[in-house]
């Protein structure tokens, strides 16, 4: 089994000039957690911390920058990075897209633009022809959370409030989901997407609105995607965080006595065991768990968090559920997108004026929860 953690591009590289991100924040991310130029420092450290994965993803404006321009000295340094992990014996886990465009692709309409689709399948394949020794793809991260938030909510780029956009980009994503699988796909490697799944609850179980809501909302938010491609899923990624109580369609609140994060998002670990349940009960195929994680100034409830997810983890193995792997998010303290950078996610504290490493309690106790769970008999 997989035992590692993840970090995206533009949360933890820095100095991506030519995101839409870059330009929304207006360079707010900065340095972010300085990987790009401390990756083989932070290889070494998923070294020393006992993990044999590492979930990470390519930033698709740094390798083209312009329509038809290729950087092949950044496309070098992922393969350099990706070769690196192999020499470590770290099974890499790589992303494709984890929600940031080129500037120029937006510009373009970006994916409310059907026409579109075909340079993210340019990228794919050159993915495809210079990732061969990759055996975990992840194509594209939460799309469900990605439509949301762009074209629903507005408040990333390119902010619209646009409910039949919103759908449109969701079907557009899903066409380019399914091309970028036929294009990858050989004999070797195991492909999927991340999808975050949240447990939704009724805020009053007797009322009829917050009953159907919260039927919608797991249907559309959590299903609708995976139904539409599940014949080009060799596996299902998990992005799992929290459970939700629903008012009315996208009105939710949390249980007030539960323990939150410092988002303010309920910590509820059997939600873990539960949705991982209804996946496999429902699609017969592994999971892994592609992100869980806990943002917090205080790392003993991180350590409390690790442990009680695992705790299920372990129960679902133990009653037949196939679990490819665990990744905990994040690796490093990184960029929360609209958040910045005071929430903190990870197993490593990032210093953001220098990017000095250090390395949590919580780190360490992941260790040996791996080392533990290693001499059962998880396979």
């Amino acid at each position: 089994m997989l035992w590692g953690s993840a970090i995206s591009s533009y949360q933890a590289e820095g100095d991506n000039f030519n995101s839409d991100w870059w330009e929304f924040d207006k360079g707010k991310s900065s340095k972010a957690s300085y990987f790009w130029y401390k990756w083989k420092e932070d290889i070494k450290l998923l070294k020393e911390l006992g993990q044999n994965a590492f979930r990470f993803s390519i930033e698709w404006s740094r390798i083209y920058k312009s329509e038809n321009e290729i950087d092949f000295k950044s496309l070098d340094v992922y393969k350099e990075i990706v070769d690196e992990l192999f020499k470590n014996n770290i099974e890499p886990i790589l992303t494709i897209w984890h929600f940031t465009n080129p500037i120029w692709f937006s510009k373009k309409g970006g994916w409310a633009n059907k026409e579109n689709i075909n340079y993210f399948l340019d990228y794919i394949n050159l993915i495809s022809k210079n990732f061969q020794n990759v055996k975990y793809f992840i194509i594209l991260n939460e799309p469900n959370v990605y439509s949301f938030k762009s074209y629903l909510e507005g408040t990333w780029p390119p902010q619209e409030k646009n409910l039949i956009k919103a759908f449109n980009v969701l079907r557009n994503l899903k066409e380019a989901y399914i091309e970028a699988y036929k294009i990858l796909k050989n004999k070797s490697n195991l492909i999927s997407f991340s999808q975050n799944l949240i447990i939704f609850k009724p805020y009053r179980i007797y009322n009829p609105l917050s009953l159907i809501s919260t039927i919608l909302n797991d249907k559309i938010f959590n299903f609708w995607f995976i139904e539409k491609v599940k014949k080009y899923l060799d596996f299902i990624g998990i992005n799992y965080y929290t459970r939700v109580l629903v008012k009315f369609f996208s009105k939710y609140t949390y249980n007030e006595s539960s323990q939150k994060n410092c988002l303010g998002w309920e910590v509820y670990p059997k939600g873990i065991y539960e949705i991982c349940k209804r996946i496999y009960k429902k699609y017969k195929k592994p999971i892994m768990i592609t992100e869980n994680g806990i943002c917090t100034d205080n790392d003993f409830q991180r350590i409390e968090f690790i442990k009680e997810h695992i705790f299920y983890i372990k129960k679902a193995i133990n009653e037949g559920l196939k679990i490819l792997g665990y990744m905990y998010w994040s690796f490093l303290d990184n960029y929360e997108w609209k958040e910045g950078f005071e929430p903190r996610f990870g197993l490593i504290e990032v210093d953001y004026k220098t990017g000095e490493r250090k390395i949590r309690k919580s780190a360490y106790f992941y260790k040996e929860l791996i080392n533990l769970y290693k001499k059962e008999v998880i396979k």
